[in-house]
């Protein structure tokens, strides 16, 4: 079981994990742009933003690292986005999370292997 999570931008290897929170630049449908705070445990929706931000449901929002501001959108799976979480220097998984609000699905994988935390990532 892992106790700490650590997550990592997939383009600039900066870490993303502050204050036991996940920080990300995000901006919404309407081009409104808000710092998000996301627990770091899989399964867990909680989050934090400033300014506040009422997120309506269905709303694609697109991330961003907070560091390179580059977008963390999947290029195999364009409503998720696609972080680094890393174990050790040499454990690292690939984290997808979904990008449309109240779609709760996130999932952990490693090579072929895929964790599931929510529905399937294909449907």
């Amino acid at each position: 079981m892992i106790s700490q999570y650590d997550y990592y931008c997939p383009k600039c290897d900066q870490q993303l994990s502050e204050n036991n929170q996940v920080l990300f630049n995000v901006q919404r449908s309407n081009r409104e742009v808000v710092k998000l705070y996301l627990d770091p445990k899989p399964r867990s929706y909680k989050y934090k933003c400033k300014p506040w931000a009422d997120f309506q449901e269905n709303e694609v929002v697109n991330f961003t690292c907070p560091h390179c501001k580059e977008n963390l959108e999947s290029e195999k799976y364009s409503n998720f986005i696609k972080i680094t979480m890393k174990v050790t220097d040499k454990v690292l998984f690939d984290v997808f999370f979904s990008r449309v609000y109240g779609d709760h699905r996130t999932y952990v994988g490693i090579e072929d292997f895929e964790e599931e935390y929510g529905n399937k990532i294909a449907s």
